[in-house]
Formats: C-alpha cells, sequence, structure tokens
C-alpha cells in the first residue's frame, strides 16, 4: 500500500502540551511508588550477589566494571541526553502540527537510533577487544591486573545498551504524552529477571561459602558464575524494551498503516542535539563511570565492588526523589520553556527543588549517620564480611553528601534544556569532569584513601558544579510574588535534618549492639523520620504542609 499523508489531528484539546501534564503531584507519587518497588527489588539483588560473591572477588570487580559501559550508555542516551532531546521535539510536533506529526518525530528517531545504536555496539565491542590492557599511550593499566574477565564480561554486556537505549527513547515519548506507568515499570521488571537468574546461578553453582578450595578452580566457577549473569542482564534488557509495546500503541505512537515514508532530518536534528546535551545531561554517571573504572586501576581487590554497592544504595532515594520528580515535572518545564512562560518555569523549577530537598535531606543526613548498619544489614551475610561492610559505608558516606546536588543538577540542567540553553551545562560539565579525574588521583595515589576518595571527589565535584549552574539560571528566570521563599524554606529543612540525624543515631547508639540488627535499625530509621516530621511540623515548613494537605484530599472520608 502507497504511504499516505495523515489526516490533521480532530482534536484541537489533545495539543494542550501544558495541560496534559497538570497532574504533577499524582504523577511524581506514581513513578516515586514504582521506583521504589524496583528499589526494594534491587536491594534483593544485590543482597542475594553478595552472598553469592562475596567481598573480596575479583571476578565481581570485573563485572560490575564491564557493566558501567553500558550502564553509562544508557544513562547518557536511552535517559538523558537522546530522551532530552526528544521529548523537546515530540512537545513541540505535538503543540505545533498535532500529535500524528509528534509520532512520526518519534518513529523517525527511533528507527535511527537503532542502527546508530547498533553501530555504537559493535564500535564499543571491537575497541575493547583490539585496545591493550594499558591504555593507549600511557602506562595506566586501565582494566586492572587481570584484564580478561573486564575484557569478556564487557563483550557479553555492551549489546544491553541497544535495549535499554530505545527504552529510554519510548519512555520519553510516552512522558509526552503523559504516561510513565509502563517505563517505570520496566526496571523492576530487569530486576526480577535478575533475581531469577541469581537464584538459578545459587541452585547451580551454590554459595560463596561452598566455594573451591583451589584458587583457579575456584576463579573459573565465579567466572562461569558472572557469565551466567551477564546473560541474565541481557534478557532483562529486552523486556525493558517490550514492556512498553502496549503503551506506545494506546498513546499514538505505534506505526500505523497511514504512517507517511521516512523523513529523517527532524530525527538527524535531534541527534546533533543530543550529543552536547550527552555530557550536561550525565555529569553524575559520568562521574561514576570514571570512579568505576579508575577503582578497577588502582584499588586492591574488592575496591570496585565496595564502590558498586555503596552506588547502588546511595541510589535509592536519589532515584526515588530526585530522578523521579525530575522525570515527572520534566515535560511540563519544556512546556512553558516552548511557549516561554518564564514565570511560572521559575515557580515550578523551585517548588520541585524544595520538594526535592524535603525529601533528599533526611535521607541524606540519616544514611550518613546510619552508614554502617544498612551496609551490614543489606549485604553482611554469608562471605561478604565486617571488613566489606566498613569499606562500603565509608564510601556510602560521602555518597550521602552527594546526594543533594545529583538530585539538583539533574532539575537544574533540564531547565536551562527547556530554555534552550545547551552550551552552559556542558561547559561546567567538562570543567567538573577534569577535576573529578585530578581528585580521584590525588586522594587516592597522593593521599592514600581507599574508595572512599573516590567517592570524596564525586561529592566534592557534584556540589561545585550545583554552585556554577544555579545561579546564571536563577537570574534568567524571574521570580514571580506567588513564588517560594526558598531560602527560608531550606533553613527550617536543615533544622529538621539535624533533629532527625540526632534521632536516628542516638537511638541505634541506645539499642544496637549488633551493626546488623535489623530491629535497631528500624527503630532508629522511625525515630529519625519521626523527628524530622515534628519539627517540620513545629516550624511550619510549607512542603510538610502542602504534603499533608495532599493526604487529607485522597484520605477516604
Amino acid at each position: 500500500m502507497p504511504h499516505t499523508a495523515e489526516p490533521p489531528e480532530p482534536e484541537p484539546a489533545s495539543n494542550d502540551i501544558v495541560g496534559r501534564h497538570r497532574k504533577l503531584v499524582a504523577r511524581t507519587l506514581l513513578i516515586s511508588g514504582l521506583t521504589l518497588c524496583s528499589r526494594i527489588l534491587g536491594y534483593a539483588r544485590e543482597s542475594l550477589t553478595a552472598y553469592l560473591f562475596g567481598d573480596r572477588s575479583a571476578i565481581y570487580d570485573a563485572f560490575v566494571t564491564a557493566w558501567r559501559v553500558p550502564n553509562l550508555f544508557r544513562r547518557l542516551m536511552g535517559e538523558g541526553a537522546l530522551s532530552t532531546s526528544l521529548q523537546n521535539a515530540v512537545t513541540a510536533a505535538d503543540h505545533d502540527r498535532g500529535n500524528a506529526a509528534g509520532r512520526r518525530v518519534f518513529l523517525d528517531t527511533l528507527w535511527l537510533a537503532t542502527w546508530i545504536l547498533l553501530g555504537i555496539s559493535a564500535v564499543v565491542m571491537a575497541s575493547v577487544y583490539v585496545l591493550g590492557d594499558t591504555f593507549p599511550l600511557t602506562t595506566w593499566r586501565w582494566l586492572g591486573a587481570d584484564p580478561e574477565p573486564v575484557r569478556e564480561l564487557t563483550l557479553r554486556l555492551t549489546p544491553f545498551l541497544i535495549f535499554a537505549c530505545l527504552a529510554g527513547l519510548c519512555a520519553g515519548a510516552l512522558g509526552v504524552r503523559g504516561h510513565f506507568a509502563s517505563p517505570t515499570w520496566g526496571p523492576a521488571v530487569m530486576n526480577v529477571i535478575v533475581i531469577a537468574t541469581l537464584v538459578a546461578i545459587w541452585r547451580f553453582f551454590g554459595s560463596h561459602a561452598q566455594a573451591i578450595a583451589d584458587p583457579l578452580l575456584e576463579r573459573e566457577r565465579e567466572y562461569d558464575m558472572a557469565r551466567w549473569l551477564a546473560w541474565g542482564t541481557l534478557i532483562s534488557g529486552v523486556a525493558l524494551l517490550t514492556i512498553q509495546f502496549r503503551a506506545l500503541k494506546s498513546h499514538e505512537l505505534w506505526p500505523t498503516r497511514e504512517t507517511p515514508k521516512r523523513d529523517l532530518s527532524a530525527a538527524w536534528g535531534i541527534l546533533r542535539s543530543s550529543a552536547p546535551l550527552a555530557l550536561g545531561a550525565a555529569v553524575y554517571q559520568v562521574n561514576v563511570m570514571i570512579d568505576g573504572l579508575m577503582a578497577q586501576s588502582m584499588l586492591d581487590v574488592g575496591g570496585p565492588s565496595a564502590l558498586w554497592y555503596a552506588n547502588r544504595i546511595q541510589q535509592f532515594p536519589l532515584a526515588l526523589v530526585a530522578t523521579a520528580a525530575t522525570a515527572a515535572v520534566y515535560p511540563a518545564l519544556n512546556a512553558l520553556g516552548h511557549k516561554r512562560e518564564l514565570g511560572p518555569l521559575r515557580t515550578m523549577h523551585d517548588r520541585t527543588q524544595l520538594a526535592i530537598v524535603f525529601f533528599a535531606l533526611p535521607a541524606s543526613i540519616g544514611l550518613w549517620v546510619l552508614a554502617r548498619p544498612v551496609v551490614s544489614v543489606l549485604l553482611e551475610h554469608g562471605e561478604f564480611g565486617a571488613e566489606g561492610a566498613a569499606r562500603t559505608a565509608a564510601c556510602m558516606r560521602w555518597l550521602c553528601v552527594s546526594l543533594i546536588p545529583a538530585g539538583a543538577v539533574g532539575l537544574v540542567g533540564r531547565t536551562y534544556y527547556a530554555l534552550g540553553d545547551m552550551r552552559t551545562p556542558v561547559r561546567i560539565s567538562i570543567a567538573m569532569l577534569i577535576a573529578n579525574v585530578g581528585l580521584n588521583w590525588t586522594f587516592v595515589r597522593v593521599l592514600g584513601m581507599d574508595c572512599d576518595g573516590l567517592t570524596a571527589a564525586t561529592a566534592l565535584t557534584n556540589w561545585a558544579n550545583l554552585f556554577l549552574l544555579l545561579p546564571p539560571l536563577l537570574r534568567r528566570l524571574p521570580r514571580q510574588p506567588d513564588g517560594p521563599a526558598v531560602g527560608a524554606s531550606l533553613g527550617r529543612m536543615f533544622a529538621a535534618g539535624a533533629a532527625c540525624g540526632l534521632a536516628a543515631w542516638g537511638t541505634q547508639r541506645l539499642l544496637a549492639s549488633d551493626a546488623r540488627s535489623v530491629l535497631a535499625l528500624g527503630v532508629s530509621i522511625a525515630a529519625g523520620g519521626a523527628a524530622y516530621a515534628l519539627v517540620c511540623e513545629l516550624l511550619r515548613v510549607g512542603e510538610w504542609q502542602h504534603l499533608l494537605a495532599r493526604l487529607r484530599i485522597r484520605a477516604p472520608r
């Protein structure tokens, strides 16, 4: 059948690109709830992995180092720059020419991105296969003392980036149309598949406690376990993509017989605009990638794994609060930026930042004071011992310092993009990446720090990134009379946060003689949360009052 042009959209209301994003609180709660489910499953996955591999496994060090490669592309392209550029283009097409035009832009971009991702995957795999054990033109053993597992596992895991990035594009387009459920379910489904793989590994290979006495045979046993885990991870990537197909059909983003012939000019424009976005949209993830590679090459056995586990624990509140809020409000920010409504854009940015700090602050302080019991409860079992728990907790404390700036920078960067400014975040991000590498080397090689030196560098560069990005943005956005009083609100929140930390620390000290006590940890978290809520009520913190009001509205009579 020959291609024909699509008729224009019959309902003008479908092009109300701002109106479709009015229920931001409900949307944020939905994303946070589904993210909570995914993160709980993620903790179960990491706990089982720690039980199987222990805290001093060179093979698992190699696995997490290899996994950072496709995961970086997933953050940069699928969940970062490419998805952001696509959302900009689909929003503009929906507003200016109707939903059919937005669908065309999405499908053309998806088709072009598929071929480009296949090429990127092939280039990455070929590069890893060809490059030597030392980084070109240097003596840096970038793959560590035992490069073979890193190389092979990277080859096995790299194709994951294709499925993950395409899934990120689908999620971005669905977000423009106001749908967030299916994309947010995806990580939970991924974790279920990986957990099933780990259970199969445990049944077939046994636990680390049943390790073989011969070191060479034990290495080969763990190597086979890691290969199984790589296959399970690839299968989970396929599921991440396919789970979104039904939502694409129901939101007019699926190919139809009337879909016109491809016009790749818009798709190429999206890809060109995403190139400078890549660094600015995911500077935190790039820093994490650099930390991982430097951990593999500079730290003792178990260092990369400790860094990985600490990062996974820190990602729980980061994804639950900052990432969820940014994903929920960005389509609305983008719509306001497209219509040049700068006053409402400033108000939405400020209120979202305060909401992020309101939830992230007690999480950051609580994880700092309870770092060791949190790590011990989650990971210290089987062959994952007290030394590994202490090492991971030291890393995590610095990542707690990163929690607020990492979340805030994500929203600030997206606000720049909503204004059409791609250059400012990129310039600052490049400077921060260079600073991060220099600080990593200084803290580990010069000052003799362990993996906590890498996370300390990340914390410092995250705060510097925020202080360099935020003031110029606020100067460009007019503050409205009904906008929130940011300074006063932050002061009250930090007072409540101090009470939270003192209550959690004191309760843990009073109850726990063993850091692995689940009861003591649970009571300490509850005490910290109660203290935070009480002080927020006494100080009349606006975000607390707003949360209570929303809960009263939704509570059954």
